[in-house]
């Protein structure tokens, strides 16, 4: 963990950057190393933080293979400040990412998701309540388009989720016919390949957040460049 890896930092709180391929905390059963391992080793006071000693002071999580803006806190009360503000859908988060074909106008997507199983590696989008003991929850994604690719039948998307849900993104992404790109679980029949800097199996990117700091009131506002994240092939 290197200073720079920080988007933001003060007394209370902070913003770091998690690459893609990477546990934003421990999962046992999957083991690996993970970014929260990364946050405390720079800084063991992190290990009071969080509600889990593990969690690094995280509030929030990224999928394994999403990379961009994390936010943390530096003591507990700041925690669950922020995380009571994550739960009301009160901390904004933008994020970009390739997906299959053209998408012209922005179109929001409002659904119950959840999984049909504890356990289970895919979300799945629910038009009704599910019966017990199934469990799925509202989220509201707004797609925004970007840049049309026609060289690669692809667009750069913006994506506005609210609360941000478990594979929010990419399940409402397939939901209108339009997975990410190389995204095989949510039925991507294509690759990433060489578009994005480094390898990765698709490319979404978390890149914004704003929220309002617990303790001053201030507006803040944090970015995690996402052209970076793409090589120049991509022509974004």
């Amino acid at each position: 963990m290197l200073p720079e890896d920080f988007l933001f930092s003060d007394p209370d709180l902070f913003a770091v950057y998690k690459p893609a391929g990477m546990h934003s905390v421990k999962i046992p059963e999957e083991g690996g190393h993970s970014l929260a391992d990364d946050l405390i080793a720079y800084d063991s006071q992190l290990t009071l933080a969080s509600r889990s000693s593990l969690d690094g002071g995280l509030v929030q999580r990224l999928d394994f293979g999403t990379s961009g803006a994390l936010l943390g806190a530096k003591n507990r009360a700041t925690w669950d400040a922020l995380y009571k503000a994550l739960s009301a859908g009160k901390i904004e988060k933008s994020y970009v990412a390739l997906v299959e074909g053209e998408i012209s106008q922005s179109v929001t997507v409002s659904t119950l998701i959840g999984s049909p199983h504890r356990g289970a590696k895919k979300m799945r989008i629910y038009s009704r309540p599910p019966t017990p003991p199934v469990r799925a929850l509202p989220g509201t994604t707004l797609f925004t388009p970007i840049k049309y690719l026609p060289q690669f039948n692809m667009t750069l998307i913006q994506a506005e989720a609210s609360p941000a849900r478990r594979h929010q993104i990419r399940a409402h992404a397939a939901h209108i016919g339009h997975p990410l790109v190389g995204d095989l679980l949510y039925g991507s029949r294509r690759s990433i390949g060489a578009l994005c800097a480094a390898p990765r199996d698709f490319f979404l990117h978390a890149w914004r957040l704003k929220f309002k700091h617990p303790k001053s009131g201030e507006i803040i506002e944090v970015e995690s460049d996402f052209k970076v994240e793409l090589s120049p092939r991509s022509g974004v």
